[in-house]
């Protein structure tokens, strides 16, 4: 099942399952946030190409790992949805992005064991995460606006056999990125609440730089493809 969040005519965000109907993609929209409790179909039903896609979950934490308990936070502000703008800060000489998995929490989880780590996740996403590349510290290197794009959807069936394919790199297995996230998702609850909608991303080693406006792309079989378009940050007139 793919849940997506999405917007129609700049419309508030809302919930749906993308499904196939004769050929194409139509969403079945909910009643209400699926992360904040029950809810049911409302009856309406979207074709994909009439709506905007938006990040998939509205996270109040983003945990971005590259190893086991080698991460760091990322705001809220940070994530944007597919086909939006990866911003180059107009402080740094340039951008690096990494594709990687999103794993979406549930259900509010502490303390949770490795064992019991994937009933409190709801299921799987595309990202890239960019870290701006200037002498300012980790923080804004990494935290600033509009730096990790997500999507296009949440895929709750994760497969870990799936491939991840970012440009021309050779594509990859996400087994050891999804061991890794497991591996984090139990550590982090030892010590911070994971609540519903929270993400924790398992970054590649695969990477690409950008100085230039340019656009970049990332694939995982089975949950979908994610574009970004690279554009460096206009400064604000006062």
């Amino acid at each position: 099942m793919k849940v997506t969040r999405f917007t129609k005519d700049e419309d508030l965000p809302e919930y749906g399952f993308v499904q196939e109907e004769k050929g194409r993609k139509i969403i079945a929209v909910l009643s209400g946030n699926p992360f904040a409790g029950d809810v049911d179909l409302s009856g309406e039903r979207v074709d994909l190409s009439e709506v905007r896609l938006l990040a998939p979950n509205f996270p109040l934490k983003i945990f971005c790992c590259d190893d086991f308990m080698d991460f760091y936070l990322k705001p809220a502000t940070c994530a944007m949805g597919p086909d939006d703008v990866l911003s180059i800060p107009n402080w740094s000489r340039g951008i690096e992005v990494r594709p990687g998995i999103g794993i979406i929490i549930s259900t509010s989880t502490r303390n949770c064991p490795i064992s019991e780590v994937e009933k409190h996740i709801l299921g799987m996403t595309c990202i890239l995460d960019s870290t701006a590349l200037s002498d300012r510290s980790h923080v804004c290197n990494t935290a600033f606006d509009d730096s990790l794009a997500v999507g296009p959807w949440i895929e709750t069936k994760i497969d870990p056999d799936a491939r991840l394919a970012f440009g021309k790199e050779k594509s990859e297995s996400i087994r050891n990125l999804l061991k890794c996230a497991l591996k984090n998702i139990s550590f982090i609850s030892s010590f911070s609440t994971l609540l519903p909608g929270d993400m924790v991303v398992v970054r590649s080693q695969n990477k690409q730089t950008f100085e230039l406006p340019d656009e970049v792309m990332t694939k995982i079989e089975g949950v979908g493809y994610l574009r970004s378009f690279v554009r460096r940050e206009v400064p604000e007139t006062k």
